[in-house]
């Protein structure tokens, strides 16, 4: 019986977390300390001591403390049913009046400690003194200071002058005066907070008063100063923020950078907190080239649905003189049937979806998409579908259907996108013998594969349209103004899976009808339907062998892997030289389409085939961990006949000859890799397709990229029907791009990119970047520069300073870097403080 294990999911939050971490955590210290130390009752007698038990004398009404062999984490205790514990080199007083500790005095309660130069409390008054060298610390807080009072029971009290320490964040600060009101409420006068140490005090935050409130989980300030350097660079005079990871509406850390077409470009943020599943944000916007947008997005998360709905106005631009604008609306429902884990619909449940975007204009993603991929986006789609799975003795069909238009963008007049068809609708019913799910066994670990035939049936109906009105441009994507396209598969296939070895037989079909309408009578020759069959047979080996030859270069024990394939597939030739294109394209050449029936991707074309592939994969791999190391694979198809189905009519002179593939990887000890990729065709004596990338990372926070790419695409034949027109064959891509990230000094880093494209002898992006990593803060800055269409190059410059612990303020350039800098890291968010840190 074969069996996988089931895989873990990740879940990632709604919520967007909005804080100023200032003196987080503060609010954890809780004291509830008690004047007078108790002993329980005495511990009843071991009725069954054996040999490996230990006696302890009787000392009466006292508990005995005894050294753990290790650190552990108790149980949470409530305050009232802790005990105390007191030590100093000495100790008196009168017993119920007062008490004085001195030498290293401490008091000890419920993970809480006071430790003072001396001690002393009042029962009558219920009031501690601390003199000389005071410290308050209870889990990652302490507070530090030449004196303190407190009310133990009532959990009041005061230090003043205060230090304090959040071991959290490595915050820390002083306070002219801190004062604990309760348990829940802590106020400190003339506070300053940062990150930095004392001895590099590059930036802090200052106030007249803050208050923490623990069981409102909110902190206010007034007079707020933010310093750098010791120069003032942002002023509060009131101000509200969450103490833990709890939302909260307000201001959030303003945006700016500067672009070539924008100019100057602002964005303030504002967060609104609705309710737990529901928030707002709010994103004006300003850019001095062009003026004021106004954006919008809003969240909204549910048991049975979710969604978002963001929008982008601009009354009027400066350089176009019109207005401008953008709506992406988003959202997944479960009607009925309910969702498992993730949210993912149970079997036999009804489900819908909502995809709509639009824009305004052409150019709109190009002038104000804040992303280098938005701003090549020349599609926007919108869809609306439904999908229902069947129950009962039905329960392995599923019905759906979906209704789709597309806004086509031509960004740049010198290459048009030829737009797709509106699908309007698209109805599916689908069955597979395997679509009940698969039962997990005893232990929840493993679920079992199915065995036997595997059966797959579909009926597929599409209504196409295109508004081709009255003559037809070189955007649109055929002559037909609107057809009506019936698929129907179906297939059986009856695989034979073990460790060593798979063998996977298969017998299918396709049957497809039209009923197209040019949009001028005899435009077009009537569309042809076909129905064709198809038979392969996919079989592979694996073997593998200790390669003790290669410990000696990899420093460790390796297995050797040799994985031979063959595939036969035979299609019989039927003419499709009638049969329209409404959304089927070529799939390519690479190692996963060499072993595929169909050399067409979509519904509309079937190839002729009769032919062989043969492919070897061999791998080395770490015989420990199971990690790959390198792998190598080589594969060729031998036609025995030449296919004669092309994508746009029938091939003419069709050839039995075939393109050889090649791939290897490696990943060696030292961080280096590299990948290649080549198709080479005997005919021509040439590669057609090439990829080269290596990479080098010896470190966190150094790495060096390089690679290139080069394709020749073949000739594409004309067509009316698919209003397509010759294009010869030629080299379509030769590319270059390098890339990397290297430390100049302890503190600084240079990031850089460069992509050249050799056909055009143009540029293609450009990337110089810095990053400034201090104790306490990083300063990112980052000048790219892109070639959007062929006509529009876009420069930006982004900064920002990032106040560890406590904020950011500047347009993020993290995102462009890791976009542009194959393995950039940012810097590193500090690691959380062990439990046993502070442990005392």
């Amino acid at each position: 019986m074969s069996h996988y294990r089931r895989r873990a999911g990740l879940c990632a939050p709604l919520f967007l977390h909005v804080t100023l971490r200032v003196m987080m955590g503060v609010a954890l210290l809780q004291f509830a300390l008690c004047g007078r130390a108790q002993a329980p009752a005495p511990l009843p007698a071991n009725a069954q001591a054996n040999s490996n038990t230990v006696l302890l004398p009787d000392r009466g009404n006292v508990t005995v403390l005894k050294v753990d062999d290790q650190l552990r984490v108790g149980k949470p205790i409530n305050d009232g049913e802790a005990l105390t514990f007191t030590s100093s080199d000495s100790i008196n007083g009168t017993v119920d009046r007062d008490m004085h500790l001195k030498g290293r005095a401490q008091i000890r309660r419920n993970g809480g400690v006071i430790k003072a130069d001396e001690i002393t409390y009042n029962p009558d008054t219920d009031v501690a003194d601390l003199l000389g060298n005071a410290e308050l610390s209870k889990g990652n807080v302490t507070f530090k200071g030449p004196k303190g009072t407190f009310k133990v029971d009532a959990r009041e009290g005061s230090m003043e002058p205060a230090a304090y320490e959040l071991r959290d964040n490595g915050g820390n600060g002083t306070a002219k005066k801190l004062t604990i009101e309760n348990a829940d409420v802590f106020v400190f006068d003339k506070a300053t907070y940062t990150t930095c140490t004392p001895q590099n005090m590059d930036w802090y935050f200052s106030a007249s008063t803050i208050e923490i409130d623990n069981e409102q989980k909110e902190m206010v300030g007034t007079h707020g100063v933010m310093r750098f350097f010791d120069v003032p660079i942002a002023y509060v005079p009131y101000f509200t923020a969450p103490t833990g990871g709890q939302r909260r509406s307000g201001l959030l850390a303003p945006v700016a950078g500067y672009n070539s077409n924008n100019g100057l470009d602002i964005t303030q943020p504002y967060y609104v907190n609705i309710a737990p599943n529901r928030d707002l944000l709010l994103l004006p916007r300003y850019m001095n080239h062009r003026g004021a947008m106004l954006g919008a997005q809003y969240r909204y998360l549910d048991t049975l649905y979710s969604g978002t709905a963001m929008g982008e106005y601009m009354s009027y631009d400066k350089k176009t003189g019109t207005s401008r604008w953008k709506y992406d609306f988003q959202q997944r429902q479960v009607f009925s049937g309910g969702t498992g884990p993730g949210g993912i619909p149970m079997p036999g449940s009804w489900s819908g979806y909502a995809n709509i975007a639009r824009v305004s204009d052409n150019l709109y993603p190009t002038d104000f998409s804040q992303s280098i991929a938005g701003a090549v986006t020349s599609q926007f789609r919108q869809e609306v579908g439904t999908t229902k799975g069947l129950t009962g003795s039905l329960s392995n069909w599923m019905v759906s259907a979906r209704a789709l238009t597309f806004q086509t963008l031509q960004p740049d007049p010198t290459n048009i996108v030829q737009a797709p068809y509106n699908v309007l609708p698209n109805i599916t019913a689908a069955y597979n013998n395997r679509l009940t799910p698969a039962v997990a066994d005893t232990s929840g670990k493993y679920v079992t594969l199915p065995t036997g035939p595997a059966t797959t049936f579909s009926a597929d109906y599409t209504r196409f349209s295109y508004n081709i009105a009255g003559n037809l441009s070189s955007t649109a994507p055929g002559v037909y103004s609107q057809a009506d396209r019936t698929v129907i598969k179906g297939a059986m296939a009856l695989p034979q899976v073990t460790p060593g070895y798979y063998i996977t037989p298969k017998v299918s079909f396709q049957s497809n009808m039209y009923n197209a309408t040019p949009f001028v009578t005899g435009g077009a020759p009537v569309a042809q339907g076909f129905t064709i069959p198809t038979f392969s047979l996919d079989s592979a080996l694996a073997f593998e062998r200790d390669a003790s030859e290669l410990k000696g270069f990899f420093g460790r024990d390796m297995l050797l892997t040799m994985e031979p394939r063959a595939f036969y597939v035979y299609t019989p030739y039927q003419s499709q030289a009638q049969t329209p294109i409404f959304d089927t394209a070529d799939a390519g050449f690479g190692v996963s389409q060499i072993f595929s029936e169909n050399t067409f991707i979509g519904n509309d074309r079937i190839a002729d085939a009769n032919a062989a592939t043969l492919g070897l994969t061999s791998r080395m791999i770490e015989a420990n961990t199971g990690s790959e190391r390198a792998s190598v694979t080589l594969a060729q198809k031998q036609q025995f006949a030449g296919q004669r189905v092309g994508l746009n009519g029938t091939i003419l002179n069709p050839t039995t000859y075939s393109d050889t593939l090649g791939s290897g990887s490696v990943r060696l000890l030292g961080n280096f890799s590299a990948d290649v990729f080549g198709q080479y065709n005997t005919q021509l004596n040439r590669f057609v397709q090439t990829t080269i990338g290596g990479s080098w990372r010896p470190t966190q926070g150094r790495s060096l990229n390089f690679g290139y790419r080069n394709v020749w695409s073949p000739p594409v034949q004309a067509s009316v029907q698919n209003n397509q027109t010759f294009v010869p064959a030629s080299t379509t891509t030769d590319q270059y791009n390098i890339s990397g990230q290297w430390p100049i000094t302890r503190e600084i880093s240079v990031l850089g990119r460069w992509g050249y494209d050799a056909l055009t002898t143009k540029t293609l992006n450009t990337l110089v970047a810095l990053e400034w990593n201090r104790d306490c803060w990083t300063f990112r800055g980052a000048y790219s520069q892109v070639l959007n269409t062929s006509q529009i190059t876009t420069t930006q410059v982004l900064f920002q300073v990032e106040f560890k612990g406590f904020g950011s303020a500047g347009s993020n350039p993290v995102d462009i870097m890791k976009l542009n800098v194959p393995g950039y890291m940012p810097t590193s968010k500090p690691i959380p403080p062990s439990t046993y840190e502070n442990y005392q």
